[in-house]
């Protein structure tokens, strides 16, 4: 590998993976919707390139799909062919594949079908189930890139499989490829110089969001199907989840495995990396939850992982909601806006309490994420891209110019992240003086960003989800609804009250975020992972998401 050959490494690399799509499946691109045409959601359902048959599949719930491949309905290998296929007219609409390994998944789904027809037994809870991975995770005889020039082909092939790849795969999932990831996963939308920039397939002008972007941008292509697996160190799950109206779980660290996955700030403890499941449907994310932790068991397979079962939760009839509509530092568009009042008023109708709160401490929060995330004063990225001499992206400069940060610094700093987190604890605890039932508040509700879409290179500001990964409180997003240009219009005196608040306010554009996903946080106390999924259930069924894109789908045909 040769000092400055970036640009040269990167054309090779998309070259290798173009050439592992099946031609077949590759449409002409003057059969392609063009430049033009921005949403292309229902393109791969209307356009004719599916037979009725992949269509019905990729249509189909997880649990929907292992129920017909034991009854012998579709074969695993049918699946992933119909999977494929729909993944790779995702990519070639929005860029969203990094590894493409389709002859390798359609093998490993002949060989489960191979095991079934012997032995009349399923491989295991999840046999021929199709599971996306973001490109962090390591996948045996594939590469790991995370969009430095200087990973590819370096290792050319990994020996093993990370923890959770290692568990799903035991449970009978099949993988096929991996997705696209912006350089070293920090940034928040999803561009490398290797890859290339994924788009979002509700508008292809605006940004798809990072870092598991290549993950939400093919989840909204893939139908009901979909269920992927992201990671999340300061929004990177739920950033992009909202960018395409999907559901997700950022979880509590120790929930789920982490162990032997690929990352851009290797041993940054500080704050912790997360995986999580992405998926269209509230199902499949729920199904991938218990079946991981309750039959994957990963306690014994990452050190680090909690031996805590997935368990059921019953929530009380009356719900009580904290909602903060605004962090005082970023004041969300108007779609935002709009969408977190009607979630409000539908909640009240039905009975639960609302009350207003205060967002302690964001600023500060954040600040010291931000510091964490370069205390090694940029050295593991620079190192990266210095073996191509490969630059960084505007986002990335401070990698490029920071001081490594000190041991004592670097304690100081986690000491006050602990009070911080004690403070808002007890911010938790005290609203039980405050709700009617006298008990503490069940979730916080919140804008994931202040953007109802953002154009490509104007995602800047991270404050509503990072917050939540320096207190490691788990976090689900819940699609709400889309911006619309005749409501949702530019407010005429608004006097932002910071240069980043001026920023994003200058920047908002009612015709460019038209029909731009808008979704809320769901946030509870550490450790309750189980019961942000019940609230999710609870919530996009009151407001009537649960089916969102079920009801997409019977429109596409």
């Amino acid at each position: 590998m040769t000092k400055g050959s970036y640009l040269e490494i990167s054309v090779n690399k998309r070259q290798e993976r173009d050439s592992k799509l099946f031609p077949e499946w590759l449409i002409p691109e003057d059969k392609l919707p063009g430049a033009d045409v921005k949403n292309v959601l229902a393109w791969p359902v209307t356009s004719g390139f599916l037979s009725l048959e992949e269509i019905e599949i990729t249509e189909s719930s997880a649990r929907f799909i292992l129920e017909s491949i034991k009854n012998r309905k579709w074969t695993a290998y049918q699946v992933a062919l119909a999977f494929c296929h729909r993944a790779s007219i995702a990519h070639q609409l929005v860029n969203c594949l990094s590894e493409v390994f389709f002859a390798e998944g359609l093998a490993q789904a002949k060989e489960l079908d191979a095991y079934y027809e012997e032995t009349g037994e399923l491989k295991g809870p999840m046999h021929g189930l199709p599971i996306s991975l973001k490109d962090n995770l390591n996948v045996i005889g594939q590469q790991t890139t995370l969009g430095f020039a200087g990973f590819c082909n370096n290792p050319e092939k990994f020996t093993y499989d990370s923890s959770l790849v290692s568990i799903l795969r035991r449970m009978g999932a099949v993988f096929c490829f991996k997705t696209n990831v912006p350089t070293a996963m920090m940034m928040p939308e999803t561009i490398n110089h290797v890859f290339g920039e994924t788009s979002n397939p509700f508008n292809r002008n605006l940004t798809c969001g990072g870092s598991s972007g290549g993950e939400s941008a093919l989840g909204a292509l893939l139908g009901n199907c979909y269920l992927g697996i992201g990671s999340d160190i300061g929004g990177s799950l739920r950033i992009p989840a909202s960018m395409q109206n999907l559901f997700t779980l950022r979880p509590t660290f120790g929930r789920f495995p982490t162990f032997g996955a690929r990352s851009g700030l290797p041993g940054l403890e500080s704050v912790n990396s997360v995986n999580g499941p992405i998926s269209t449907n509230l199902d499949n994310l729920e199904f991938y939850c218990k079946t991981v932790v309750n039959e994957g068991k990963p306690w014994m397979h990452d050190p680090k992982c909690y031996e805590i079962p997935w368990k059921e939760v019953t929530l009380p009839k009356k719900l009580t909601f904290a909602v903060m509509k605004d962090d005082g530092y970023v004041k969300p568009y108007p779609g935002v806006v709009r969408g977190l009042e009607s979630v409000i008023s539908k909640l009240e109708k039905e009975g639960h309490e609302v009350i207003e709160w205060n967002p302690l401490n964001h600023d500060r929060l954040n600040e010291i994420l931000l510091q964490m995330f370069v205390s090694d004063g940029g050295i593991h990225c620079k190192e990266y891209a210095g073996l191509t001499d490969e630059p960084f992206f505007p986002y990335m400069e401070p990698y490029g110019t920071v001081k490594e940060m000190g041991v004592s610094e670097l304690w100081d700093l986690q000491s006050e992240r602990t009070m911080l987190c004690k403070q808002y604890l007890e911010a938790w605890n005290a609203t039980a003086s405050k709700t009617k039932s006298g008990e503490p508040i069940d979730a916080i509700l919140l804008p994931v960003t202040p953007y109802s879409g953002a154009k490509k290179g104007t995602f800047r500001y991270c404050g509503y989800t990072s917050v939540f990964n320096a207190l490691d409180w788990p976090a689900g997003v819940v699609p709400v609804t889309t911006a619309d240009k005749t409501v949702d219009s530019k407010p005429d005196c608004y006097v932002p009250r910071n240069e980043m608040d001026k920023t994003t306010f200058d920047e908002f554009d009612p015709d460019m975020v038209d029909g731009g996903p808008v979704s809320i946080q769901v946030v509870c106390k550490k450790a309750q992972d189980e019961k942000v999924v019940s609230l999710m259930r609870h919530i996009s069924e009151i407001i009537g998401t649960i089916n969102y894109w079920t009801t997409k789908s019977a429109l596409k045909d």
